[in-house]
């Protein structure tokens, strides 16, 4: 993906939101499936020629820092933290994921979000819902 900064946005925003993410074969990660089938298989195939503009991804910035603060703070004993997984499913595939948070004791996995006041007001979290289940 090429990163724009149509409106001159200081260096580290831009470097902010920059990530050298490379596809993996058969490996597919939770949030990842979640998507549309045919946007992953698209995005894949046309990765380099995809833009987006740093002002557009304002939001991942700020998710970014609220998971930085909570990873640094203090887990109980029976806690782990940015714990990541990959596990193959089929054929050779691999589902990965990482859970924000996860109690040995209860088997219990928390994922933090920020999101807009729409999600809230649409109650719209079937998409959260999903993803924790595949956790």
């Amino acid at each position: 993906m090429r990163i724009k900064n149509k409106l001159g946005f200081p260096k580290p925003f831009v470097s902010a939101v920059e990530r050298e993410y490379q596809y993996k074969d058969k490996q597919y990660s939770v949030t990842t499936i979640l998507k549309d089938v045919r946007e992953i298989l698209l995005t894949r195939r046309h990765n380099d020629e995809i833009e987006q503009d740093v002002a557009d991804m304002i939001w991942l910035i700020l998710g970014t820092a609220v998971h930085k603060v909570l990873e640094e703070s203090t887990a109980e004993d029976v806690e782990c933290k940015e714990e990541h997984f990959a596990e193959e499913v089929e054929n050779g595939y691999k589902l990965s994921g990482q859970a924000d948070l996860f109690n040995l004791e209860t088997k219990t996995v928390t994922d933090y979000k920020t999101c807009s006041v729409w999600k809230v007001i649409n109650n719209d979290w079937e998409d959260y819902r999903k993803q924790l289940l595949m956790y």
